[in-house]
């Protein structure tokens, strides 16, 4: 009888045995296939991360050069003196205090500036933001808290001034959704999107108008009016920057990029406080970046935010997936081992009689730990090819897992350092595939190939170190 046929015999034979051995390489393959999936898919998904992100960057004011313009402008005006100069103002009050303000001349981004950064080589398309302006809302009634006082506020609403409302950060990360008529496109001039809200608090549907004025209207105060071309619906709640319902959510109009200044009574002297451009192509990202930076604009007035504070996190976390994988291959592999070899040893005392026996006939030790290893290969076979089956179903759990655990980790931390995460809910990440090419493959049969070897050799070790006759007296 040659070794496979003896192999097949005993294993036949000791059925709870094999079977309790298939189980315990079925599941360790199981992970082993998805430890190489996962350090593939993590490289790819280095790669695209930034596709499903939004390779974008964002110029804001630098609120260090701020109050050293505002410094250097109170120099020129004077102590204790009215006046004005680069967009700061000094006047006193009745009450002998002095009140410094700026207009929006001083506090807007400058869009020669913007338009010098959209016109770089790379950037496909680009957004600009007003800031949240506070106007008077003229002939409807805005959303209010019924529990909260409202003093010192009239009927006011905040107007939002979007060149591509498309792109506005609100809209890309999926806090409102536009779902009866459209979004503000470039070149639309006098129209507005409200919320759900607001229109059936006040019968309004798309193609009415909406008329809006100076917070606190005069007699001779002009009066604006907007068409509703679209009505979204807030999805999650914006964030107000101030306390009041002329922040809330349902009391945000967004409106094309010069309507606020009019409807305010400053037109000519926009507030613009976000510009986004997006890069077109995500594999020149970095090199776009240091293009826009050599750009001749007044850079000491802004703060240059790109998503490499955020992305490059997102990536490396992906890429830690591949380190992730290792450890997962690794720890499953050993374990899968040591288990192997303690349930081998476990079983080798029991086979001392079948051992005599064999040793007894003119078998070698060599033969005896080969037949061993035979069965133990035997097994991982059966149970890897039944693996293969389940390998994509596993593997693609488990990369879904790691990668839904790094973005959750992202997303708190984004929003906790204000950086800009453009994920809507539901979206996944792109280049999360775990395909089972036919490198995972032979990889992870080499894996464990040699996880079953490993184990089989190390239990063999005590009948490779007796002698025959130590063997043969422990039958008696």
């Amino acid at each position: 009888m040659n070794l496979f046929d003896l192999s097949v015999r005993c294993l036949a034979r000791k059925r709870v045995r094999t079977l309790l051995l298939f189980g315990i390489v079925f599941a360790a393959s199981a992970f082993i296939y998805a430890g190489w999936a996962c350090r593939s898919a993590g490289i790819r998904t280095q790669s695209e991360g930034k596709r499903a992100i939004g390779a974008s960057f964002r110029l804001e004011e630098n609120e260090a050069n701020r109050h050293v313009r505002s410094t250097e402008a109170l120099k020129k005006i004077g102590k204790n003196t009215n006046g004005s100069a680069d967009g700061t103002h000094v006047e006193q009050l009745e009450s002998g205090a002095w009140w410094v303000w700026h207009d929006h001349s001083f506090e807007t981004l400058q869009m020669e500036d913007i338009l010098t950064l959209a016109g770089q080589e790379g950037i496909s398309e680009y957004n600009i933001t007003t800031a949240n302006i506070v106007v008077n809302l003229a002939g409807a009634a805005r959303v209010e808290d019924p529990d909260t006082e409202h003093d010192g506020e009239g009927n006011w609403v905040s107007l939002r001034g979007d060149r591509d409302m498309r792109l506005d950060m609100d809209v890309q990360n999926g806090n409102v959704e536009v779902r009866e008529g459209r979004m503000i496109v470039p070149g639309d001039e006098n129209v507005c999107v409200i919320s759900r809200e607001l229109a059936e608090l006040n019968g309004l549907r798309t193609g009415d108008c909406l008329e809006f004025g100076e917070r606190n209207p005069s007699e001779t105060s002009a009066v604006c009016r907007a068409e509703i071309v679209g009505i979204y619906d807030t999805v999650r709640k914006m964030t107000p920057i101030m306390y009041g319902d002329s922040y809330r959510s349902e009391n945000i109009i967004f409106t094309d990029l010069r309507f606020p200044e009019k409807a305010e009574g400053h037109e000519g002297d926009p507030l613009y406080q976000y510009a986004v451009f997006w890069v077109e192509d995500v594999d020149e990202y970095d090199v776009v970046r240091e293009r826009m930076k050599a750009a001749d604009i007044e850079w000491e007035r802004y703060d240059f935010l790109d998503n490499t504070g955020m992305s490059d996190t997102v990536a490396s976390n992906f890429g830690d997936m591949e380190t992730l994988s290792t450890l997962l291959l690794a720890l499953v592999t050993g374990a899968g081992a040591l288990i192997l070899f303690l349930i081998f040893l476990f079983w080798l005392g029991g086979r001392i009689h079948e051992i005599g026996v064999l040793l007894a006939i003119g078998r070698s030790k060599t033969a005896v730990v080969m037949q061993m290893v035979l069965e133990g290969v035997l097994i991982g076979s059966a149970a890897f090819g039944l693996t293969t089956f389940c390998a994509p179903a596993v593997s693609q759990g488990v990369a879904d897992y790691l990668v839904g655990y790094e973005l959750a980790q992202e997303v708190p931390e984004s929003a906790a350092e204000g950086r800009m995460l453009y994920l809507d809910e539901g979206t996944q990440v792109l280049g999360v595939e775990t395909a089972v090419t036919p490198n995972v493959v032979i990889r992870s049969a080499c894996s464990v190939l040699g996880m079953i070897v490993a184990a089989v050799l190390l239990s063999g070790v005590p009948v490779a170190v007796k002698r025959p006759r130590e063997i043969l007296s422990r039958m008696s």
